[in-house]
């Protein structure tokens, strides 16, 4: 138990490491001091949400439906811009 939960730890922490356009966006945020704290709680609450979904096996119920899967896609891309 304890080897996977430190696996989805690492894990984890090596896709918060990695700088994307959600992490610069918190950067630049906080770099300038406007409304930091707020937007990096946000990115925390929606990287909490995917992973937790990601475990729950979100995939598979997206595979299995076309509709659920382009309103992921397009939610995410709103998401994104």
């Amino acid at each position: 138990m304890w080897q996977s939960y430190s696996n989805g730890l690492l894990v984890a922490i090596g896709l918060i490491m990695a700088i994307g356009a959600q992490n610069a966006f918190v950067l630049a945020q906080s770099l300038r001091r406007e409304h930091h704290l707020p937007v990096a709680a946000l990115c925390i609450l929606c990287d909490a949400v995917l992973v937790a979904a990601g475990v729950f096996g979100l995939a598979a119920l997206l595979a299995q439906s076309p509709t659920l899967l382009a309103i992921a896609r397009w939610g995410g891309a709103a998401f994104l811009i």
